[in-house]
């Protein structure tokens, strides 16, 4: 049975954190691509309906104080912590609408279909410099390497347990997983120690390489990100397929890269 998700101090920081990923995120969901195989029923939501839903969930699914909370110190600081929650959810839309739709968008294309996977060099969880050179050594070699926005949040950690959970299965059809974040080589190493990964990371701080695969998100005043998006490379270091509505069913989202490797070897 898996360990509960990382639980994070409630705090003002961690919110505004979180809410930054709900920008990138929202949209994320909003870059539409050929390459894509959700259903049309997987639809995106804005960045506000998702900030606004977030919002509602949090104030639908939680008791509110009434008049007398203010003598139950902990209802007080529960009633102040949701409330910040809300704040920070709302503060999230208003930056959001104020980002110009280009500056969310992704820097490069995504590279096509069969065309060569972007060369790079990035530092692992174990302290190792990664190439898509030493990726694909072994001539019989796949590669799934995905993008993910930041270690240690919700989604991020499912993501990373599921790949977990099938990685006997992607190494039957002999194909390494490889996660790719601009998270410090530290927060990745501990993210991989507390889950328990057998796999490795990368770390693409200042997300060079997340710009190079098309999957880049700049937000003025926070920074770069990953989109969470996931790559197929064959053993000849070509792109074969390109995830890019991901966000949208990431518990399930494994096992369709594992059915698509599949599909590929196949052919």
């Amino acid at each position: 049975m898996n360990a509960p998700l990382p639980r994070h101090r409630h705090n003002f920081s961690n919110l505004m954190f979180q809410s930054i990923l709900l920008i990138v995120c929202s949209h994320g969901l909003s870059l539409s691509h050929a390459y894509s195989t959700s259903s049309s029923t997987n639809r995106p939501l804005d960045s506000s309906s998702i900030a606004s839903n977030a919002i509602d969930t949090t104030l639908q699914h939680h008791h509110v104080p009434g008049k007398n909370a203010s003598h139950n110190p902990m209802e007080r600081r529960t009633f102040f912590q949701r409330g910040t929650a809300a704040l920070t959810l709302a503060t999230a839309t208003t930056v959001s609408a104020a980002i110009h739709p280009q500056s969310a968008e992704a820097a490069t294309p995504i590279p096509n279909l069969g065309s060569p996977a972007p060369e790079f060099s990035l530092l692992n969880t174990r302290g190792q410099t990664v190439t898509l050179d030493s990726l694909t050594a072994d001539p019989e070699k796949w590669t799934v390497l995905y993008f993910y926005p930041g270690a240690f949040t919700s989604g991020c950690t499912i993501e990373a347990r599921k790949f977990q959970e099938d990685l006997p299965l992607f190494q039957e059809k002999n194909a390494q997983v490889v996660g790719v974040s601009v998270d410090s080589v530290t927060k990745i190493s501990e993210f991989c120690t507390s889950e328990g990964l057998d796999f490795f990371m990368l770390s693409d701080v200042g997300g060079k390489v997340s710009k190079a695969y098309g999957t880049s998100l700049s937000i003025p005043g926070f920074g770069t990100f990953s989109n969470r998006q996931t790559y197929i490379i064959d053993p000849k270091k070509n792109v074969r397929w390109v995830f890019v509505d991901v966000e949208s069913h990431i518990p399930k989202h494994s096992s369709e890269v594992l059915d698509k490797l599949k599909e590929l070897q196949q052919v």
